[in-house]
């Protein structure tokens, strides 16, 4: 009679297609010894049971940490954000509307740079919101790369930091958002000397922003003809 060899995948498949194995050979367990994840040393079916549920209940703990960071700042941010709603909407002019959403940036939310520029020429000029030129081929691919309802952010150039800001100071991360109805007009881009609008960043509350400074705006940009 041949004697076959037994491979360690057979014996996992096996016992894998019958759970109920130990339930009829309990004995067995009393034999098994497996090496310590961390120290190596032998130790009880059990003990290693003991330690995986210990390291799942960690990493679960964690998990829920971070979770409770998270939703921590989503609500600090959504305070803001509302205090920022109402603001906005007590403004009786363009101009204090303009105003108050710098004023807003920089103490509210603590943006380092702010600027709101358009490439449309609004029914009426107000201090803040400027009209970017045609020269800078940086200002044409923000003009088409833009979209609606749809902020974006990234790391920063020097040409960004220089013809948007206006300003050398230290900038790392910038974003973008799109000001606009139909079709985006403008944007207000804002700053920050960290890796703070980083393209990961979760744009929720910025479209809300978005979508509130566009609506108190939009007028300056309807045609009339």
């Amino acid at each position: 009679m041949s004697k076959s060899t037994l491979h360690a995948e057979e014996v996992v498949e096996y016992l894998d297609q019958n759970r109920k194995f130990f339930h009829a050979c309990p004995n067995l367990l009393d034999e098994l010894s497996i090496p310590h994840p961390k120290t190596g040393k032998a130790v009880s079916l059990l003990e290693r049971q003991v330690f995986q549920l210990r390291e799942q209940r960690d990493s679960l703990k964690i998990e829920i940490d971070s979770l409770k960071n998270i939703a921590g700042e989503n609500g600090q941010l959504f305070l803001k954000v509302q205090v920022f709603t109402k603001n906005l909407m007590a403004t009786q002019t363009d101009q204090a509307a303009v105003d108050c959403i710098y004023q807003s940036m920089k103490e509210l939310f603590q943006v380092e740079h702010v600027a709101m520029v358009s490439w449309e020429m609004p029914s009426t000029c107000l201090k803040g919101l400027s009209q970017l030129g045609v020269s800078q081929t940086w200002a044409d691919t923000l003009k088409t790369s833009l979209e609606l309802n749809k902020p974006a952010c990234g790391f920063v150039d020097k040409e960004w930091k220089k013809g948007l800001f206006h300003t050398q100071a230290a900038m790392k991360s910038v974003c973008f958002l799109p000001l606009g109805d139909e079709s985006v007009w403008g944007v207000l881009a804002l700053g920050a000397q960290t890796e703070r609008f980083n393209p990961d960043l979760g744009t929720y509350f910025l479209t809300m922003m978005s979508e509130l400074i566009s609506a108190k705006l939009n007028h300056l940009f309807k045609r009339t003809d």
